[in-house]
């Protein structure tokens, strides 16, 4: 399961000419200003006329995530922004 990524991270060009981000402790990025992040990918999407390297599973995803995969490396999502989490009821059964 992706989790949110702790550290700092920074753009780049990648050998396949995407546009992606790699951990980088003296970035300028983290999760918390992602959004100016993706915005900054954009930019260089265009300047460069190179694809961002986003995980997108759904269509209209847009919101802009920083997740960390299995082996602890960051990536860019486009999800769906959620709602607040609904409060499930628990039952004890034994």
């Amino acid at each position: 399961m992706a989790m949110i990524y702790k550290g700092k991270v920074s753009i780049f060009q990648n050998t396949k000419g995407q546009i992606t981000v790699k951990r980088d402790d003296e970035g300028n990025f983290s999760a918390d200003n992602v959004d100016e992040l993706y915005s900054k990918m954009l930019e260089f999407s265009k300047k460069l006329k190179a694809e961002i390297k986003a995980y997108k599973p759904e269509a209209n995803a847009n919101t802009p995530v920083l997740l960390s995969d299995r082996y602890g490396n960051p990536y860019i999502a486009l999800l769906k922004e959620s709602k607040a989490p609904s409060k499930v009821k628990v039952t004890k059964l034994a």
